[in-house]
């Protein structure tokens, strides 16, 4: 059967998906094993290894917020990389006649977006585990604490996958992170924004350096907000190559009305 004779039938949603799903597999696996990706895990296990039996800020620290600021900004570049990678060999007319056209294939790499959210999520439970036998916790961090972890790793690697659809250029990938970096630093810098950053760190010292309470406002909906995000970046991602975009952009401010609100919500 040649390509030409398969692309009709992939251009139907029943057919398409099972594809997607198992390029997404394929996909998912690249991601996570990716040098970048492996040196974010590297560093996020070290750094809740050692941090995690310094004090209760640390213990409460490094499940919740460890994840985010480790796997979750090199996942965003191993994704990048990975969705990237036919354009910088040169390679992606070798695409062209190919049985999945490049909307399956789009969806299969959103997919895999999930792969490394399931790494930090299999990472943390294991880290709450170690922690609860020897006894680190003074405060044991609630399930949205723990949550926004994975979710925001999954929002990583979603963004840079719709980066590297919309702006597949060198450095492209670097501005934006360092804009996302610059809005973490304002909100966690202005007094009751932090749950609307994505890097929300919610344990808090006194002045004497002891456990001093968690940082005001709601981990459920800043969880809520996370997701709207990540929903808005798959939608983005899938924009690029959809035949009719009107239903994603209705779609899309749907959702970044949802985010608005949840953020809004999140807040003290």
């Amino acid at each position: 059967m040649t390509a030409v004779a398969v692309m009709p039938v992939l251009s139907t949603w029943p057919r398409r998906w099972p594809v997607a799903v198992a390029l997404g597999r394929v996909e998912a696996w690249r991601i996570v094993r990716h040098p970048v990706a492996l040196v974010g895990l590297t560093l996020g296990a070290l750094t809740i290894g050692l941090v995690g039996g310094d004090d209760a800020v640390g213990s409460f620290d490094a499940p919740t917020t460890g994840p985010t600021y480790f796997l979750g900004v090199f996942t965003y570049f191993g994704a990048n990389l990975v969705t990237t990678r036919d354009r910088r060999a040169d390679s992606e007319q070798m695409l062209v006649p190919a049985p999945a056209d490049r909307l399956t294939r789009t969806i299969g790499t959103a997919l895999a977006a999930f792969g490394p959210a399931l790494v930090a999520a299999v990472g943390i439970a294991l880290a709450v585990v170690a922690f609860d036998l020897l006894g680190f916790f003074e405060v044991r961090p609630g399930f949205w604490h723990l949550a926004q972890g994975p979710v925001s790793v999954l929002g990583g690697a979603l963004l840079g996958i719709m980066v590297g659809r919309w702006a597949p250029w060198p450095g492209a990938a670097l501005l934006v992170m360092v804009a996302m970096v610059a809005w973490n630093v304002v909100t966690a810098n202005s007094e009751g924004w932090g749950p609307v950053g994505t890097y929300a760190s919610w344990a808090r010292y006194t002045d004497d350096g002891s456990w001093g309470g968690l940082y005001p406002g709601s981990p459920v909906w800043h969880v809520v907000n996370l997701t709207a995000l990540c929903a808005m970046a798959a939608v983005g991602t899938v924009l690029r190559n959809v035949p009719h975009r009107l239903p994603r952009l209705a779609a899309g401010a749907l959702l970044t009305v949802s985010a608005v609100a949840s953020g809004w919500a999140a807040l003290p």
